[in-house]
């Protein structure tokens, strides 16, 4: 995982590289090992290569020292390494052929290199380097376009081919690879980051988006659509390429969607061989995404999705004992360490097991850096935890960590998402005996003694499956509300209630788009390359045609990687009731912080929140909803630190 930047600039040429400098500079965190640029000028035909102070000691290439110094050019690329695969030089990025023909800067990685270059090499390929970089390049020159049909893995990549002399965009299938575009009268620029865009062509030039201001505040959704808080900076699509003209215009062909009203039925596939197969397709998504050339880590959080991971991990090929890494709080209730304990006993023999135990430091410790880094807001101030996490691993030599993430979204895990719209597709249908046997077996609803939890059950889950679509968001008293909407908005209402559309909402716009940007952006601040098995797209493929009932059965969220897993996990952990999972106790740490926090934002001058009124209700804000004050509070904090740029200093 690395940084790139570039643009490709309107006739005439111009000299110099600036604006390319600026976005590298704001980026470098990303690529700490290695930085070089390619500027082109494909009418005249001619292009350079250069190192810059950045660069790695015996980078190709001449040295650039001032950015003044740049010839006259239309496109410019830049790459920022974080060395993952092929560690030597030859590996810089930009990637030349040996033929000159094409030129590839790369962010991401290639899990089935090593089988797509043998394909190659029989194909009469031959490769100069063990980097997935030039298979990648090869692959292009072989297949064209079509070669991101080939590819597993993450990508967000600019491709210049010399022999057309035009610039190729392209993103992976899921978008875990940021790419954000900004579109200026001279020219199309993109970055990995936001704030290399702003840095580059300045913070003015994009105003904030009154839409994603009102989805995120009100609604708690976040880049949606590809949009982003900035009016004028978007996200290249996921699972696109794109040529992009002399003129900046450019139009996304999309290669891959998530499978869509392709649903087997129950009595056309039997729970053992789906089970099994669900086993293989994460088994081989596990073992491509153990290839490094630096330490692997896995994150064992007690949960089924990364006990998962671990347990197949330990039969893929390896040399030595495979890192992993618990988060433990002690006696926090949220603490799952004796989950994940549970699992490492199991596989003691194979895995070097590392408890890691945070500070459990106060959301105020380094907000500012961690608001700038993010340079949007973000849903909870668990994200500071989990950089704190990543960093001790990295000063335990780890670069890569697989986690579990995703694992939720793939296979209908979150009771609070899935269960409901599953209940009312039931109802609807008329399967009554089904709908009672879910809505009363719910595994996730609190036990009580003599039956009583059918009741309760009941009570809380039939209302609201069957009732018109509401807004938790909203539930703070209008008096006390701080929030003052911006004008002319649409007012979303968010994911389809449907269940079919609800899976493939979660799974593509209205989540997974903000996970991965979020977590690319925070571990990357590290940096630390996080890698998720769930997200592979042939695991994805096969989920979304699964039977509905496979996914969800007798009130089992993810039925069927329990059953698949049963006999490699403790059966406390294949058969879990509870869902955990490191939460953070908002009600209870945010009136804690209460002072410091407004403290942050005496002098905020934003449209969109009464800061008096915040003040003044505060407290029950939090006691109706602290999730919606959290956002209330996240927002104000990118406001003034990213959009009025001042600091956030606590008293």
């Amino acid at each position: 995982m690395c940084g790139i930047a570039g643009y490709v600039l309107h006739d005439p040429p111009k000299g110099g590289a600036e604006i390319l400098f600026r976005m590298l500079r704001a980026i470098r965190h990303r690529g700490p090992d290695d930085e070089g640029i390619v500027l082109a000028e494909p009418e005249a035909g001619v292009r350079w290569s250069f190192r810059t102070e950045a660069s790695a000691p015996a980078a190709p290439g001449d040295r650039l020292g001032s950015p003044a110094q740049a010839p006259p050019h239309r496109i410019a690329i830049g790459h920022g390494r974080f060395s993952i695969i092929d560690l030597s030089v030859a590996a810089h990025q930009p990637f030349w052929t040996r033929d000159g023909g094409v030129c590839v800067a790369f962010n991401g990685e290639i899990y089935n290199y090593v089988e797509v270059r043998s394909e190659l090499s029989r194909l009469g390929h031959a490769f100069h380097t063990d980097s997935d970089t030039e298979v990648l390049a090869e692959a292009y020159r072989e297949w064209g376009v079509r070669c991101f049909e080939r590819l597993n893995g993450f990508w967000a990549l600019t491709l210049f081919d010399a022999r057309e002399g035009r610039v190729l965009l392209s993103r992976d299938r899921i978008g875990k690879a940021p790419l954000y575009l900004a579109r200026r009268g001279h020219g199309l620029f993109w970055c990995s980051e936001i704030r290399g865009l702003r840095a580059a062509l300045g913070d003015g030039a994009f105003p904030v988006n009154p839409q994603a201001v009102d989805d995120f505040v009100r609604g708690g959704w976040r880049d949606v659509f590809d949009s982003t808080l900035f009016e004028g900076i978007e996200t290249f699509p996921a699972a696109s390429h794109a040529w992009v003209e002399p003129d900046g215009r450019f139009e996304p062909t999309r290669f891959w969607s998530v499978p869509r009203g392709e649903r087997l039925a129950e009595r056309a596939v039997g729970v053992p061989d789906a089970a099994a197969e669900l086993r293989t397709l994460l088994a081989d998504a596990v073992r491509i995404r153990l290839r490094a050339d630096v330490p692997v880590g896995l994150d064992l959080s007690g949960g089924l999705d990364s006990s998962s991971i671990v347990a197949l991990a330990t039969a893929a090929p390896r040399s030595g004992a495979l890192r992993v890494f618990t988060v433990s709080y002690p006696g926090s209730p949220f603490d799952e360490s004796s989950f994940a304990r549970a699992v490492a006993d199991v596989y003691r023999d194979s895995i070097e097991y590392t408890v890691l135990e945070p500070t459990n430091q106060s959301i105020l410790e380094g907000l500012d850096e961690l608001v700038d880094r993010m340079h949007e807001p973000f849903h909870d101030p668990q994200i500071a935890n989990h950089r704190e996490i990543w960093c001790r691993m990295r000063e335990e030599g780890i670069r890569v960590s697989l986690n579990g993430a995703a694992g939720d979204e793939v296979l209908a895990g979150y009771g609070s998402d899935y269960l409901e719209p599953y209940l009312r597709h039931l109802f609807g249908r008329g399967r009554l005996v089904r709908f009672f046997r879910e809505l009363f077996g719910y595994t996730e609803h609190e036990r009580h003694p003599f039956g009583l939890q059918y009741l309760r059950t009941a009570y809380h889950l039939l209302p609201r499956a069957l009732r018109p679509y509401h807004n938790p968001a909203m539930d703070v008293p209008a008096n006390l509300e701080p929030y003052l909407p911006p004008a002319g908005i649409d007012r979303r209402l968010g994911p389809s209630r449907e269940i079919e559309e609800r899976l493939l909402d979660t799974m593509t716009q209205w989540r997974m788009n903000y996970w991965c940007r979020m977590g690319n952006q925070n571990s990357m601040s590290v940096p630390l390359e996080f890698r998720c098995p769930f997200l592979d797209y042939r695991l994805v493929e096969f989920a979304f045609r699964l039977p509905l009932g496979f996914l969800i059965r007798d009130g089992w969220m993810k039925w069927l990687l329990r059953v698949a897993m049963r006999d490699d996990l403790p059966r406390e952990i294949a058969w879990r009731r509870q869902k955990g999972g490191f939460r953070y106790p908002l009600a209870e740490r945010l009136p804690e912080c209460k002072e410091e926090l407004l403290r942050m934002l005496e002098g905020m001058d934003c449209p969109h929140v009464d800061l008096g009124r915040l003040r003044m209700g505060y407290d029950e804000i939090n006691r109706r909803n602290p999730t919606y004050l959290w956002r209330l509070l996240s927002f104000s904090l990118w406001w003034k630190r990213c959009v009025e740029g001042k600091r956030l200093a606590a008293g």
